[in-house]
């Protein structure tokens, strides 16, 4: 058997380990040169030397396997059975010389190894015949058949289990992977073809010394056929296999599609779910989860956990505020709507009971069913962990992005109600290495683009100045509404405003007017439609009653010592000119506040309009332009 194993640098493992097989062949091919003289050698050696390295250059590759299987071993066998074990250990030996040769990996050590092992498979297989039938190696088969099946079946035995023990050693140590599974994967293959190989061999030569050419008449045309019928199969199995191979790469990449779509529609970057997809596949494997049907399910539920939220509204996805009940209740839905979704595409692994339960709680809370505990499937139990970390250590539209340790500490006080403590404990002390998998990924969490509009002066985009107008000169003409916002806002301790006008040209809201500490800041704020707070309530033409002032503010609203802010739209003639957003230094303040905000939207639209008419009469013509772009 040869192997295809990957370039890699040697682990110390594998020098030890290649160490060993190199003395141990050594020693073996220095035995087969001390025995060669003493042995009874004839045409059929040359000819059996000639056979097994000309048949092994028609070795077939085993499909989906990294390793091929030959004829050559039934020259190698029949060798054994004739000569002992030093004609063909010599033979394999000059056989690993050539196919190393010939390889464009041509590093000292695979070359060393190639020789060593099949020496030392031979060497071992031939010991055990001779041992089991008592013969003398080298004196002919003068002995019964139901004492050379035992025998042969040993021959047979050894010899697989030393080539593909060895080999599977060697390349699970050079791969960072388990020998049983490297075993594993081709070991039936090898040990029917061995088998087969040695029966073969022993039908050829058991009537004596010399082969029994009217057997192997019978034979060689059997070992032609089976050889080109395996070699086809081989093929049409490596044809199915690659067509399999790209039926996979499709259905991978649909579902990618289909998750960017979600994160789209989420308002949240693409590099969300590829975080989630590797955190939860690296906590499951610190679980020691290994069943690949189980780490295919959580691979692709953790990309489509969230797909049941092309049903639900935007205006409750992308809301920069608490939920309603209702609407809360809507957002619910996702999970099962996911499910559904899923259901319907008949995955081969099960990806749907993931997504249905991923917003499960380990103490029976949890929607949609109220599963308890282990009754949570644990690739949903896993992805509730990673989903809500990524979640509060990145920017959403509701609110800007906490840090490690306030993240870890939200999760530590959900332990044992909303999440399985045991991954919650794995998953922190899991966290440095997170972080620097994402680092060699190109994913530097520092540098994520953020969803929501920070309106800090130094991230404002430009607006030119004929823009800013387009806001203001509706209400340029009026003091009635800049003063009626100025007095309204003047009468809450710690409290501003922004009023902002739509600009429809570049799809922005632009500060008509700001009171007092906001008056400098706002000549560089800029919100884009549908982000931060006020970008939101434009785009929805629907109040907010209390949101983080940050999304607006950024950084400003911890210099003004503001939190929240209640906003609402305003209407002039029932055409929106643009959102007012109240700033509070209390969170309680604006929502006990959003009805006279809204009252003093009607007041400052009424305002507006009623000195855009006087405007008019004096210059219609622009104000007519103006009242066009700011509606």
């Amino acid at each position: 058997m040869h192997t295809e194993p990957d370039a890699r640098p040697r682990p110390p493992a594998l020098t030890a380990f290649l160490a060993a097989v190199m003395v141990c062949g050594a020693a073996v091919i220095v035995d087969a040169c001390l025995t060669l003289p003493w042995a009874r050698l004839n045409g059929y050696a040359l000819l059996l030397a000639v056979f097994t390295i000309g048949s092994s250059r028609f070795a077939i590759k085993m499909p989906g396997r990294p390793a091929t299987v030959s004829v050559s071993e039934v020259f190698v066998f029949v060798s054994v059975l004739l000569f002992g074990p030093a004609v063909p250990v010599l033979t394999v030996v000059l056989d690993g010389l050539y196919i190393s040769v010939t390889q464009r990996d041509r590093r000292l050590y695979r070359t060393m190894f190639n020789v060593a092992e099949p020496a030392i498979s031979t060497w071992a297989a031939a010991q055990a015949f001779f041992l089991m039938t008592g013969v003398t190696a080298g004196t002919g088969l003068a002995t019964s058949m139901p004492a050379l099946v035992p025998a042969t079946v040993a021959m047979a035995g050894v010899f697989f289990l030393f080539n593909s023990g060895l080999t599977a050693m060697a390349v699970a140590l050079e791969n960072g992977i388990s020998p049983y599974l490297v075993w594993r994967s081709h070991a039936w293959y090898l040990a029917v073809n061995y088998h087969a190989a040695a029966s073969l061999a022993t039908l050829a030569v058991s009537s004596g010394s010399r082969i029994n050419f009217a057997v192997a008449g019978l034979v060689g045309p059997l070992l032609i056929l089976s050889y080109v019928a395996y070699r086809e199969a081989s093929t049409r199995v490596d044809e199915a296999h690659q067509h399999v191979v790209d039926v996979e790469h499709l259905y991978r990449a649909s579902v990618e599609m289909l998750a960017i779509a979600v994160d789209a529609k989420d308002q949240v970057t693409h590099g969300h779910i590829r975080r989630v997809q590797r955190h939860t596949l690296m906590v499951a494997a610190a679980l020691g989860v290994t069943d690949s049907r189980e780490l295919k399910a959580m691979e692709a539920g953790a990309l489509l956990h969230d797909i049941g939220k092309l049903a639900v509204p935007d205006y409750v996805l992308n809301k920069p505020s608490a939920l309603t009940v209702a609407e809360f209740e809507t957002m619910k839905k996702h999970a099962s709507m996911g499910a559904r979704i899923l259901t319907a595409v008949e995955f081969p692994y099960p990806i749907v009971p993931i997504v249905r339960h991923h917003h499960e709680q380990w103490d029976g809370r949890g929607y949609p069913d109220g599963l308890v505990g282990t009754e949570i499937p644990l690739g949903a139990r896993i992805l509730a962990v990673v989903d809500c970390f990524d979640a509060l250590t990145s920017d959403r539209p509701y609110r800007p992005r906490l840090s490690d340790e306030r993240a870890i500490a939200i999760l530590q006080a959900r332990k044992a109600t909303f999440y399985d403590p045991d991954i919650v404990d794995r998953f922190i002390r899991l966290i440095p290495e997170l972080h620097r998998r994402d680092a060699e990924s190109g994913d530097d969490r520092d540098a994520r683009a953020s969803v929501v509009a920070g309106l800090s002066p130094s991230r404002q985009p430009e607006v030119a100045a004929d823009d800013r107008l387009i806001g203001s000169l509706a209400i340029a003409s009026t003091a009635a509404a800049q003063e009626l916002v100025d007095e309204r806002v003047g009468r809450i301790a710690g409290a501003d405003a922004l009023l902002f006008g739509v600009n429809t040209a570049q799809d922005t809201l632009l500060v008509a007017h700001a009171t007092n500490r906001l008056r400098e800041a706002g000549v560089s704020i800029a919100v884009p439609l549908g982000s931060g707070v006020s970008g939101w309530v434009a785009a929805n033409r629907s109040a907010i009653r209390s949101a983080e002032a940050s999304l607006d503010l950024g950084e400003l609203a911890e210099a003004l010592g503001v939190q929240a802010c209640a906003s609402v739209p305003v209407f002039v003639r029932a055409d929106l000119f643009g959102v007012l957003t109240v700033y509070f230094a209390d969170r309680r303040a604006a929502e006990e506040a959003i009805a006279d905000v809204a009252l003093l939207a009607q007041e400052v639209g009424l305002a507006i309009a009623r000195g855009s008419v006087v405007l008019h009469a004096r210059f219609p013509a622009a104000v007519g332009a103006t009242i066009a772009a700011a509606s």
